[in-house]
């Protein structure tokens, strides 16, 4: 189950990356700080407006992304870092391929809560 929600995770960016949108450097490493995944939730302490640190997750699963009507297959997927998701996907002749994504571009922090903000 666990793998199944990481593999949706996977897609959660990958797929908007794939597609060419523009994405905004959003930076949620900068304040955030002890990054940690379990299955599709990050969870970060993130510094508040007040100065204070804000225990704060995300569900990444809340931004799905649709290829051409199919979703995309990953395996090995795990944070690299602070904000590297790394992860092996498949292309459409069903090869692997090793693929990351800079979380910064995908999530902020806003006033001590992790937010998407493409």
């Amino acid at each position: 189950m666990a793998l199944q929600r990481a593999e949706i995770l996977s897609v959660i960016c990958l797929v908007l990356a794939a597609a060419g949108l523009q994405v905004h450097a959003c930076n949620y490493a900068a304040s955030c700080d002890s990054e940690s995944l379990s299955g599709t939730t990050l969870q970060a302490s993130c510094a508040a407006n007040n100065g204070s640190s804000v225990i704060s997750s995300i569900n990444l699963n809340a931004r799905i992304g649709n290829n051409n009507g199919q979703l995309a297959s990953c395996s090995n997927i795990g944070l690299n870092g602070a904000s590297i998701l790394n992860a092996n996907c498949k292309n459409v002749n069903g090869a692997l391929i090793q693929t990351s994504l800079d979380l910064n571009n995908c999530i902020s922090n806003n006033n001590g809560n992790l937010q998407f903000c493409v």
